[in-house]
């Protein structure tokens, strides 16, 4: 923007101005620029931050780069450019360690990227629900949270969440708890177990117990 100040002692007195932030661009005050104290304005200027500035001046805190052309970020008064700030500022991901500049996701006491709250077994992104499970401050699926601790039904392969039946150190739904070849369901006391699976007595017996005389003769 091109202007003259009214009552200007030079006549004309010509600037260019650039806003780099909401606020008044006073173009033709002839302040000392904040970083060159002894330094006036005489063509350019850059106001930001509540201050004006030669734009050469304006520069990111930390590495010094020019934000006088692309967006910059405030922090304690100081501006920088938008990398040096993300690395310096933004919260990081408990999974890669990397800032976070967009979306937060918070879990487990940690900020994480949202692609990179998964599974700690599967790797599958997005709970079912938007409910997870934390086995030694890791994020699990229900699934595989479940196979972890040992509570997946051995009738159906699905975890085992309310009243549940034990046996042979497998755990199975009450209504899972069944006989192999009839399907009958099993009672304690009358449960036979052959390789991993479970049969009731007469089933056993029909099955197993017959085959078992011949190979007892051979010995």
């Amino acid at each position: 923007m091109q202007g003259r100040e009214p009552g200007c002692p030079q006549s004309p007195c010509w600037t260019t101005c650039w806003t780099a932030s909401p606020g008044t661009c006073r173009s033709w005050a002839s302040k000392p620029c904040p970083h060159s104290p002894h330094a006036s304005f005489s063509s350019q200027v850059l106001t930001a931050l509540g201050k004006t500035w030669h734009p050469e001046h304006f520069t990111c805190a930390h590495c010094g780069k020019e934000l006088d052309k692309g967006p910059y970020f405030e922090q304690g008064g100081r501006a920088f450019c938008e990398e040096d700030y993300h690395q310096a500022f933004s919260p990081r991901c408990a999974y890669c360690a990397g800032p976070i500049r967009e979306k937060v996701l918070t879990a487990l006491e940690q900020t994480w990227h949202p692609e990179h709250f998964f599974c700690a077994h599967c790797g599958k992104v997005g709970f079912t629900g938007g409910s997870f499970f934390e086995l030694e401050g890791r994020p699990y699926c229900e699934l595989h949270f479940h196979q972890r601790q040992g509570t997946i039904c051995h009738g159906c392969g699905h975890p085992v969440t309310g009243r549940c039946i034990t046996a042979a150190g497998r755990r199975y739904h009450p209504e899972h708890f069944v006989c192999t070849y009839c399907l009958g369901r099993l009672h304690k006391g009358t449960v036979r177990e052959c390789g991993d699976k479970m049969y009731c007595q007469p089933c056993y017996d029909k099955l197993f117990t017959s085959l078992a005389l011949p190979l007892d003769l051979k010995q």
